[in-house]
C-alpha cells in the first residue's frame, strides 16, 4: 500500500503540470523544468509528511526551480503551490501547514486582489522575487492570515458552482 501511495503522489505532479498548461510556454525548457519541479515537489511533500514544511522551504524551491530551469517565478510557483495545496487537503495535513502554503499567482488573482502598493506589479514583475513575496504578504492579509484563501475563493468555489449549474 505504501508503494501505491508513493506512485500516486508522483503521478500527481505531471497531472498538475498538464492542468496548469505550462508546456505551451516552456517548449525546450520542458525537460529541465519537469525534472526540477518534480524533485522539488517530492522534497516538499516529504517535509509535509513529517510536519516540518515551512513557507521558506516552499519559496526556496520556487526560486531554485526558476533559476535551474530558466523559467519565471510564476511558472515555477504555479505547479509547486497548486500541488501542495491539494496534497495537503487530500492527506488531511492542511490544518497543520495551511499557513505555510503560498497562493498561485496569475492574472485573475492579481486583478481581483490588487492593493494600492501593488497596482503596477504584473506577472512579468514576479521575476523579481521580492514582488512575489509582496504579493503573498498581500494575499495573506486578504485571506485573514491564509495566503491560499484568495485562491480557494477565486478558483475552487467557482469550479464547484460551475459544476453544479
Amino acid at each position: 500500500m505504501k508503494e501505491i501511495f508513493k506512485t500516486i503522489k508522483q503521478v500527481l505532479v505531471p497531472m498538475f503540470y498538464k492542468e496548469a498548461q505550462l508546456g505551451r510556454s516552456l517548449r525546450k525548457r520542458n525537460k529541465i523544468f519537469n525534472v526540477e519541479s518534480f524533485k522539488s515537489i517530492m522534497y516538499l511533500v516529504s517535509k509535509a509528511d513529517n510536519n516540518t514544511l515551512k513557507n521558506i522551504d516552499i519559496r526556496e524551491k520556487i526560486k531554485e526551480v526558476s533559476k535551474k530551469a530558466g523559467v519565471s517565478i510564476g511558472q515555477s510557483q504555479k505547479v509547486i503551490n497548486v500541488y501542495l495545496k491539494y496534497y495537503c487537503i487530500l492527506t488531511k495535513k492542511l490544518t497543520k501547514i495551511i499557513k505555510e502554503l503560498d497562493s498561485p499567482l496569475d492574472n485573475q488573482i492579481m486583478s481581483k486582489f490588487k492593493g494600492a502598493n501593488l497596482r503596477k506589479v504584473n506577472l512579468k514583475d514576479l521575476n523579481d522575487f521580492n514582488n512575489y513575496i509582496a504579493w503573498q504578504d498581500h494575499l495573506e492579509k486578504e485571506g485573514n492570515g491564509f495566503r491560499i484563501k484568495p485562491d480557494i475563493d477565486t478558483y475552487d468555489k467557482k469550479r464547484i458552482k460551475l459544476f453544479l449549474s
